[in-house]
């Protein structure tokens, strides 16, 4: 199917023109995801994937991409420009990786990858393994400097938000910080329960699904959570400044032509702003973000790499877990 159809069939689903015109895409839409299914990438995903196929009734399948600080899937969108192979990102993918993993990358971030729109916002659950003897997060802190005087945290990789937070706590409590990678929140979290690792920062999807398997201390977002209410906010906790916001956004090729771009925009705002698809973020304590417009997002995006080049050589001098 030509760009025009694609752009046709689209106008009939948003009334623009008569349904008699012209016909649907006939094929499906991917949404690429960088990490595996279980954490809030994947659930974002699906989130949107549904409300997508009720506005253009056409499957749309979530496709995982992991590997590679994210750069598999980002790889797997670069030169698809007829809007059928989009990609489901995250403040890591889209706004750390192209920073501190630049030079792995095997083409130009800018010139390749263009971002339709925000969708979701998900806090994360500061926790520690059920039998730490401790129950909060200065006394979890203050027991690690009695003993080794080491925070070991998990991550996905190296170059992450989770990072960044992790060096400013260790700071805080005047700590070394050491990193274990592991392929995926779950991942992350066996790691934490089988004390390979004192502490996680798990996104609240996976909190939420896992209850009753780790010992929950803070939560990063500005107030209490329905699925947490009694686990104090980072502030609470007396950490104001350290809990970053893991946001999920979908992503295009750079060279789809903008009136597919702004066609996709309002399909993804439609379907996010559906009430299921509220319900299904609310029901993980996630908050639904869509952006404005496609450029407003990119501005962002912009500002956010400017923060990580400052912050990159601290988070990559890290010393490894085995």
């Amino acid at each position: 199917m030509t760009r025009r159809d694609w752009v046709a069939a689209l106008a009939v689903v948003f009334g623009l023109v008569p349904a008699a015109a012209f016909s649907f895409p006939d094929k499906p839409i991917t949404l690429v995801i960088p990490f595996p299914p279980g954490g809030s990438t994947g659930y974002t995903a699906k989130v949107l994937a549904d409300g997508i196929e009720s506005i253009v009734n056409q499957p749309v399948k979530v496709e995982p991409k992991t590997g590679n600080f994210g750069i598999n899937a980002l790889q797997e969108i670069v030169g698809k420009t007829d809007g059928y192979t989009l990609m489901v990102g995250s403040i890591i993918t889209n706004s750390m990786t192209p920073v501190m993993h630049r030079e792995k990358l095997t083409f130009d971030y800018d010139k390749e990858v263009v971002p339709i729109t925000k969708l979701a916002s998900f806090p994360s659950v500061l926790m520690t393994q059920p039998a730490m003897p401790a129950d909060t997060v200065k006394d979890v802190l203050a027991r690690l400097k009695r003993t080794n005087g080491t925070l070991r945290f998990g991550t996905d990789f190296p170059g992450t938000y989770v990072d960044i937070d992790f060096i400013m706590l260790g700071k805080a409590a005047d700590l070394k910080v050491s990193i274990r990678s592991a392929n995926g929140a779950l991942a992350i979290l066996n790691d934490l329960v089988e004390g390979r690792i004192d502490l996680a920062m798990l996104n609240v999807a996976t909190a939420s699904a896992n209850i009753g398997k780790y010992k929950p201390l803070a939560v990063t977002s500005t107030r209490r959570l329905p699925n947490f209410p009694d686990v104090p906010t980072m502030s609470e906790a007396g950490y104001p400044q350290i809990g970053t916001a893991n946001w999920q956004g979908l992503f295009a090729a750079r060279g789809t032509p903008p009136d597919i771009i702004r066609t996709l925009h309002k399909a993804a705002v439609d379907a996010m702003g559906s009430a299921k698809a509220r319900q299904g973020i609310a029901k993980v304590n996630a908050e639904i973000t869509t952006s404005e417009s496609p450029e407003k997002l990119a501005t962002e995006i912009k500002a956010e790499m400017a923060n990580w080049e400052e912050l990159a050589s601290e988070v990559m001098a890290l010393p490894a877990e085995k």
